[in-house]
């Protein structure tokens, strides 16, 4: 059985690093699978090392003769390889594998990482048709297109992302007060990514607790105007982009708020905090439920104004952090490569039988 992943992705960002981590999983499971990304891409450096990434897709835009290359290019790799089955995660590549395997006995198969692409009107109705299965980042995903699954979720690496003393080193690159109580957020720092809430939510709790903001974007200076206006700039911190001390940066938190989500709802960001031992505080976004149980391994709530109360009860009970840490981390355990493998495997083999059998 031989599957293809496409990700018309050029960042490394959303579906494209969710998919990678599941392509892996596949083949450290045995299979033979492999990840099909865009190429000239700032992806290309990171991945073609790897053997097993290939980059399949002209950066865009993507003219209407730019597609059909695409398309092309595709269809050779497929009917070259023998690919049993071809899976996209993206609306681009989606479209383009379903022209590339017309006419053959390859499967097409499609993830839905966003509630927003779980529609089925227009192009999509006939492009959904085209499609073999669907599989869905989150049960609520799965709802909106009338479905109950299944859910593939991502892959956490439970050796990168673990419980570990506060890395003083990392706390004063940053200048983040070792004895504060500090919570953590990531994301790009835009419009409707969680970081007003999260400033908004620690200004309103009544112990002085600092927020850290990883990521880097547009909106910086407009977020820090908020921050003084609200008299609490001294008690957030800005790491910009981090990637390689993103581990460790989780470890320098005593819980992680989660307040919005971004292109892709299966939100890992969510299972690496917990995996790091992190109670989480979150509002009730598509896909938190799937991994979080309100009151165990951390809480889910429904309105901006009630995080800073969870975040208060968090900060006056460190009986009630060790004992969400641990339920945190048991939970995350439950989606290893391993584990995904195990649960996604028996689909792949389903849709890689001939017509006949399935």
């Amino acid at each position: 059985m031989r599957i293809l992943n496409l990700v018309a992705g050029e960042k490394w960002t959303g579906p494209a690093a969710v998919v990678l981590d599941q392509t892996a999983a596949l083949i450290q499971a045995g299979l033979e699978a492999q990840f099909g990304f865009v190429r000239d891409s700032p992806l290309a450096e990171r991945l073609l090392p790897l053997g097993w990434a290939r980059p399949l897709f002209e950066p865009a835009p993507r003219w209407p003769l730019t597609f059909l290359r695409d398309v092309r290019r595709l269809r050779e790799t497929i009917v070259r390889e023998k690919f049993d089955i071809v899976h996209a995660h993206t609306s681009h590549d989606h479209y383009v594998a379903a022209w590339a395997v017309a006419r053959t006995q390859v499967s097409l198969l499609r993830t839905i990482h966003h509630v927003r692409h779980a529609g089925r009107r227009g192009p999509q109705r006939l492009l959904f048709s085209r499609t073999r299965a669907f599989a869905f980042a989150n049960s609520e995903i799965a709802r909106a297109f009338g479905a109950t699954g299944p859910i593939h979720p991502p892959v956490v690496d439970a050796e990168k992302f673990h419980p570990a003393p506060k890395p003083i080193p990392v706390l004063r690159r940053f200048g983040l007060p070792e004895a504060m109580f500090l919570v953590g957020t990531v994301g790009k720092v835009a419009a409707e990514r969680g970081h007003e809430e999260a400033i908004t939510a620690v200004a309103r709790t009544p112990e002085p607790i600092g927020v850290v903001h990883v990521g880097h974007g547009e909106w910086m200076s407009r977020l820090k105007k908020l921050a003084a206006s609200l008299k609490v700039e001294d008690r957030n911190f800005w790491t910009g982009y981090q990637e390689q001390l993103l581990p460790d940066l989780y470890r320098c938190w005593n819980a992680f708020l989660f307040t919005s989500s971004g292109s892709e709802q299966g939100q890992r960001a969510i299972l690496e905090a917990m995996a790091s031992g992190l109670p989480v505080v979150a509002l009730d976004l598509p896909g938190v439920r799937d991994l979080i149980t309100d009151g165990k391994e951390g809480f889910v709530v429904g309105r901006v104004a009630d995080l800073s109360d969870r975040l208060a009860q968090l900060v006056s009970s460190q009986e009630l952090r060790a004992e969400m840490s641990a339920q945190a981390v048991k939970r995350a355990l439950d989606f290893t490569a391993e584990k995904f493998a195990k649960k996604v495997v028996p689909f792949y083999k389903h849709f890689a039988a001939p017509v006949g059998k399935r």
